[in-house]
């Protein structure tokens, strides 16, 4: 019998492609996307790196990171034709020096076959079946590599750079090696010869973003000591050379924007908050989550011109409170330079002075640092309560200013206590999104002893939010489709040419266990059921 069945199943595989076809042909049905590893940004801004790190954080997920020749051949691509000079990377120089293959490959800590342990040379070389290390200008052979990893030994004498662009222009890259048994590979090719470069080279450069892949596109005599950031050169087919980081520079973001196109659909009957959620769950995505002050527009225009009031968004408290960036996507901030001490709990809001943080009084003004789209940080020195200072920074620049690493610290470090953007919160979104963007009406938030509070905005306050008892039944705001006005049904009619009976209970799971995870593998997501159902 399950012979029978595997027989039927492979009967009804055989017609898969008619039908992912079909499926494929339905409108509204099924998209495939097929996106590179990574989309670059390029921004035509001036700013220095930290402050382009801000930008390229705050807006999409980081400047820059390239992780093979394929990546920057598109980095260079991505830059504006008329643009010619150099643009920020997000690359900069590390206080360590590590290990890594030219390839990018980050293998070292799984297969190493050093024949010494006192390394103080920058490149690799294969030397009678080990590896070693000496200056990176010495000439010498060397063994490339290709796509479909067969090795390639050039007796030409050339440095570690050159003969690493020469590999990247005609194979790959210079040899990697990762296992025992590339490197019985390599020895067969070498032997107890003359020795040869290799792909290894010693690094003090890391990525903004943390990742810990090694490659590296500089030119000829790049690095240099004089600079501790990377730009891309556009006048140099996109090699790297450093820079100082405080120049103002265009520069290149990486991954998708964090503007998120949310579809909002506003229903004129009235719901308890709790009710609201359940419904917009069941019929759309979630109750509203807003992201910006473009989303905060795109709810109130959503809102019928007659109705004058409140209306519930998906915002609810939660506990314990955390400090968070507006501009963040995380709900905990990854740098932090507290002074010692701090916070102690007594304030909500923030402040950068003498070069660290401290909570203090929301009321008190200080004066205080905007992020622009356009300029990256700028100082603003009449005094404003830390509420003044996100309004304005949000009316004339972009927001109040975040800060996710040391350089950036360093833009806004002086003897004058200044606001900067992180705050006390204790409130999330129903959909679970870590969203940072609040948009409340003066005097909010305060502090709240009684239950039962949820967030609802105002249409009279321009759209800014308030508190409202859950209790209330009001007017509410969901986001996406219509999943009432979205479905659809597919019908097939499937035979096994009399080998089986489709009407057998059991044959009929194994067949739908199957075309699910035939699905799931060409990636259709959120398969809600697949069944049986009665001929038409």
């Amino acid at each position: 019998m399950l012979k029978q069945h595997r027989g039927a199943v492979r009967a009804m595989m055989d017609m898969s492609l008619f039908v992912l076809l079909l499926l494929l042909l339905l409108p509204g049905f099924l998209c495939i996307t097929y996106l590179p590893t990574r989309y670059f940004y390029y921004i035509n801004s001036r700013m220095s790196w930290a402050e382009a790190q801000s930008y390229c954080r705050m807006k999409h997920s980081d400047l820059a990171t390239v992780d093979t020749k394929n990546d920057a051949n598109r980095l260079l691509g991505a830059v504006n034709n008329g643009y010619k000079g150099s643009v920020w990377i997000g690359l900069k120089r590390a206080t360590q020096s590590k290990w890594g293959w030219s390839s990018g490959d980050n293998t070292l800590t799984q297969y190493s076959k050093w024949s010494t342990v006192d390394l103080d040379q920058p490149c690799g070389y294969f030397t009678n079946g080990f590896w070693d290390d000496m200056s990176c200008s010495t000439p010498i052979h060397f063994v490339c590599y290709n796509e479909s990893n067969a090795y390639f030994r050039y007796s030409s004498a050339k440095t570690w750079r050159d003969a690493q662009s020469y590999c990247r222009q005609y194979h790959k890259d210079l040899v990697t090696v990762q296992s025992t048994e590339e490197q019985s590979r390599l020895y067969q090719l070498v032997g107890n010869g003359p020795s040869v470069w290799i792909g290894l080279f010693s690094d003090s450069w890391q990525w903004s973003d943390g990742w810990n892949l090694f490659f590296r596109n500089w030119a000829i005599t790049q690095p240099v000591a004089s600079g501790d950031c990377a730009v891309m050169s556009t006048n140099n087919s996109g090699k790297w050379a450093t820079e100082v980081c405080d120049l103002k520079r265009p520069f290149i973001c990486h991954t998708g924007p964090k503007i998120r196109q949310r579809k909002y659909q506003y229903l004129n009957d009235t719901k308890t908050w709790i009710d609201t959620r359940n419904y917009c769950r069941a019929r759309f995505i979630d109750m509203a989550t807003v992201d910006n002050m473009s989303d905060v527009k795109s709810v109130m225009n959503t809102v019928d011109p007659g109705y004058n009031g409140s209306v519930w968004i998906g915002l609810l408290r939660i506990i314990p409170a955390r400090y968070i960036w507006p501009s963040d996507s995380t709900s905990v901030s990854k740098y932090s330079n507290w002074s010692p001490g701090e916070p102690n709990g007594n304030w909500e809001c923030v402040k950068s002075f003498n070069g660290s943080w401290f909570d203090e009084d929301c009321a008190l003004p200080l004066p205080s640092v905007c992020f622009n789209d356009s300029v990256g940080f700028v100082h603003i020195n009449t005094p404003l309560t830390w509420r003044d200072a996100q309004s304005y920074c949000r009316q004339y620049h972009t927001e109040l200013a975040s800060v996710s690493s040391p350089e950036q610290q360093q833009l806004i470090n002086n003897e004058t206590a200044v606001w900067i953007g992180l705050f006390l919160d204790s409130w999330a979104w129903s959909d679970g999104m870590p969203l940072n963007f609040r948009y409340w009406k003066t005097g909010l938030p305060s502090a709240i002893t009684e239950t039962g509070i949820c967030v609802a905005m105002s249409t009279t306050d321009n759209g800014k939010w308030t508190y409202v008892s859950c209790d209330q039944r009001l007017p509410y705001i969901c986001y996406g489709d219509d999943k009432l006005m979205k479905r659809q049904l597919v019908r097939l009619n499937l035979s096994c040419g009399g080998k089986c009976k489709l009407s057998d209970a059991s044959l009929q799971t194994t067949i739908l266990n199957a075309v699910k995870k035939k699905l799931q593998r060409i990636g259709v997501g959120n398969i809600i059921s697949v069944r049986w159902g009665r001929n038409a």
